[in-house]
């Protein structure tokens, strides 16, 4: 054999040799399996929240710039599918060959209830607010609050948003909204007051609409426009309700939407097109 064609020969075997040999290297490279329950503590869940601790942090970096959506609501859980998780992953391009995806994946948010204490400081606030003389002389023992509220872990923000009082009972309906938790819908509590009670409803200087845009500090991908709680192509949480059941789904929204606003959102999963209100940051509402 000439010399020219054993230097080819040898050339090409070792060409093969290293290639197999790299094959079976990147083989061997273990994939990362995501977490099967995980607790969250945000309003949005990142690929990245569903790594293990002993992922690398180069990983860790690239997964953090890729979104699942929205949190689930304190107390409540929700389930991620394999398809949309791949779904999600592939659009990093090479990260899905890096991560093991388990069939499901079921997300929590960490969450309290809301105590008496705390809406009991939320009312003698908004009392204060308004100059009444009862913020002095009600005692929490005055309060009732009978409904099991969740929010998020740490200081609720909690805000009185309107004020409607019975003089003949001596008694006031509150309404109350934990800002820190926008997706929490206002609830109500009653107390009992002394002193003169004004005949007309009273809605705190501190509005409703001014503190559901201020709760979140927005992303600078959002709209400048100040207001704007949803935003188009982006996900969406979306509460479908009646008086006997509540179901949350992941919507995309057609539009951008602000504080009671009527907008047109599409189910993920049936790619449906709804209208529905925007209550919160990221959040809608829909009575069937």
């Amino acid at each position: 054999m000439k010399p020219q064609g054993l230097i080819g020969h040898i050339s090409t075997g070792i060409a093969i040799v290293m290639l197999s040999a790299g094959s079976a290297h990147a083989a061997r490279i273990p994939r990362i399996e995501l977490l099967r329950e995980v607790s969250i503590t945000g309003t949005r869940v990142l690929l990245s929240d569903l790594l293990p601790a002993s992922a690398p942090e180069s990983l860790r970096t690239r997964a953090g710039q890729i979104s699942m959506g929205a949190a689930p609501q304190p107390g409540n859980t929700r389930i991620l599918e394999r398809d949309s998780v791949e779904q999600q992953v592939s659009a990093s391009e090479g990260l899905l060959e890096e991560v093991s995806v388990p069939e499901r994946i079921a997300l929590t948010r960490d969450s309290r209830p809301i105590t008496l204490t705390e809406v009991y400081e939320a009312v003698r606030r908004a009392l204060k607010r308004t100059g009444m003389p009862a913020a002095t002389t009600m005692q929490p023992g005055d309060v009732l609050f009978e409904s099991q509220v969740f929010v998020g872990l740490g200081d609720s923000g909690l805000q009185v948003m309107h004020m409607e009082f019975d003089r003949g009972l001596r008694r006031a309906r509150f309404l109350l909204w934990p800002s820190r938790s926008p997706k929490v819908l206002p609830f109500f509590a009653t107390a009992r007051l002394e002193g003169e009670l004004p005949l007309a409803p009273i809605r705190p200087s501190m509005e409703f609409s001014r503190l559901a845009q201020n709760s979140v500090t927005p992303p600078a991908k959002r709209p400048a426009m100040q207001g704007i709680l949803v935003a188009p192509g982006e996900r969406a949480t979306l509460t479908l309700h009646s008086n006997a059941l509540r179901i949350f789904v992941d919507v995309v929204s057609l539009e951008r939407g602000t504080l009671g606003q009527q907008i047109r959102v599409r189910m993920m999963d049936t790619g449906k097109v709804l209208s529905a209100q925007v209550d919160g940051r990221d959040h809608l509402d829909v009575k069937f």
